[in-house]
């Protein structure tokens, strides 16, 4: 069965928003305490969507106990520091994993909210709800590395799919959080711009979700895609190729259009099996928010 084909209708209520704000970026994950938690982006309104991230971008701690209730903001966890750090001026594109008892976070950031000195890097915590220690310096990875999407694989090794300002598709291999990540891979997708990855492993092989920017993969402008690959390195379209569109669907059987609906990403319950996709999406009309779907587990 498809993915897409997964997809349940949204519960009204349920999401990520902030009044004042633009909500982007959501990484759920499934706390030992059986409540849910989710770190996104967020910046001020007035800043613009999406060029105001570039200066004003900050990661924050949002919670719930149900998924079809709305998430509830608990704290903010990355916001500026001096500009003498690589992260001093903005922080974006989270994504929350835990290998072995730690929770790894991350996510990008620029000392001076220019594109080109945009990099990755990985706070550590003990805990979902505690301080994260956020590094002095990025990850070693190519010029302009964004859009970080890291998972464990088979052998114990993190995985990191990135892409880089042209939307070129790499990945990135490290034998664990204390080592050095390797590039293993450079643009998947010759000839196809992907940005936005999403990438999980399961049954013994890899699989990603991504946007297709301009149509290369689905046929569809900014589309999710669904891809799969054995060891990471050599990618193929799932069959269909289409993980979602752009209308959001909600169980009163309303619809709404988006514009933009981007960042996938995969809530996980204590068996492995997916059980919610999470996008940040833009509507007309309506301010940035964190759209949840449920799944029929995947």
């Amino acid at each position: 069965m498809a993915f897409a084909d997964l997809l349940c209708p949204a519960a009204l209520e349920s999401g990520f928003r902030m009044e004042g704000y633009h909500v982007w970026c959501g990484s759920p994950i499934r706390g030992e305490d059986g409540r849910y938690y989710l770190f996104a982006s967020r910046w001020p309104e007035e800043t613009r969507f999406p060029e105001g991230y570039m200066h004003h971008s900050e990661i924050v701690l949002a919670v719930a106990d149900d998924l079809s209730q709305p998430f509830q903001y608990v704290k903010t966890v990355i916001s500026k520091r001096d500009r003498k750090y690589w992260d001093g001026e903005m922080a974006h594109n989270p994504q929350i994993l835990k290998v072995n008892g730690e929770y790894l976070l991350f996510y990008i950031g620029s000392p001076d909210g220019r594109q080109e000195t945009r990099a990755i890097g990985m706070a550590r915590s003990s805990s979902l709800t505690g301080e994260f220690h956020r590094p002095d310096y990025p990850l070693q990875l190519p010029p302009n590395a964004n859009n970080p999407a890291v998972c464990q694989g088979g052998d114990g090794c993190l995985y990191m799919a990135f892409r880089d300002g042209k939307l070129r598709m790499s990945i990135a291999r490290a034998a664990g959080p204390d080592a050095p990540f390797e590039t293993i891979a450079f643009d998947l997708f010759p000839g196809i711009r992907v940005e936005d990855p999403f990438l999980f492993y399961r049954d013994g092989h890899f699989e990603m979700l991504a946007e297709d920017n301009q149509a290369g993969l689905t046929g569809h402008s900014r589309w999710g895609a669904h891809l799969r690959s054995e060891d990471g390195v050599r990618w193929e379209k799932m069959n269909p190729p289409i993980a979602y569109d752009h209308t959001l669907r909600y169980g009163d059987g309303s619809c709404l259009q988006a514009i933009r609906r981007e960042r996938p990403q995969l809530l996980f319950d204590e068996n492995g099996k997916a059980i919610a996709l999470f996008n940040g999406v833009l509507a007309q009309g309506k301010n940035t928010w964190n759209y949840i779907q449920p799944i029929d587990r995947y």
